[in-house]
């Protein structure tokens, strides 16, 4: 079996049937501008920077020691508080879902809560508009993310939201809120509260 080591973290690639694998650094607290990417033997790409030859000739450019050590560290610590870190994003999770569901009507929880993120919930609030909902929310120092993207000016529902039978109007009012290492219960409250007040 062919396994990786990224870090302490081990992934068996051919068990997965990884052909390329990129980790962005950011997502498990490391600097931001950091990444590994894993590449199978005998898949070819096109580099990304011509000159040198570093990267084993695939990006020119001398490699960046102190982020690479610091994702490294990085993966260390995910490893190590995995099963802590994820407890704690599901319990924040339920209780925002709780809440919201105790608060404010009309929404719909988009994709299945078994096959999910432990911090991660994706709503629909029927009659909204995402765009609008979040430049609210980041006026009030929350950031989400919106479930459209941004096509020519035009709002289009997001592919995967509609690629799983969320009707249109409902993506287009669609919110994504992410949980992570640093947010708190309180956090969760005036979440809430703020919702509830946008909302009216």
């Amino acid at each position: 079996m062919q396994s990786k080591q990224f870090g302490n973290i081990s992934i068996d690639v051919q068990k997965m049937g990884i052909d390329m694998l990129s980790l962005s650094g950011h997502k498990i607290y490391a600097p931001k501008g950091i990444g590994a990417l894993y590449v199978k033997k005998g898949i070819e790409f096109e580099r990304f920077i011509d000159g040198g030859h570093q990267e084993k000739n695939k990006r020119a450019g001398t490699e960046n020691v102190a982020q690479i050590v610091a994702i490294g560290k990085a993966t260390q610590i995910a490893e190590k508080n995995l099963n802590q870190y994820q407890k704690k994003l599901q319990e924040l999770r339920d209780y925002c879902l709780k809440e919201i569901k105790k608060n404010i009507p009309n929404i719909h929880i988009n994709g299945t809560m078994e096959k999910r993120l432990p911090g991660n919930i994706n709503i629909s609030f029927e009659g909204i508009d995402s765009n609008e909902l979040l430049f609210k929310l980041d006026e009030f120092g929350i950031c989400a993310s919106g479930g459209s993207a941004c096509s020519s000016g035009d709002n289009n529902p997001s592919h995967v939201l509609t690629a799983i039978g969320v009707p249109n109007e409902l993506a287009k009012g669609a919110i994504r809120f992410s949980f992570g290492d640093f947010n708190t219960k309180e956090d969760v409250d005036y979440l809430i509260k703020t919702l509830k007040k946008i909302l009216q």
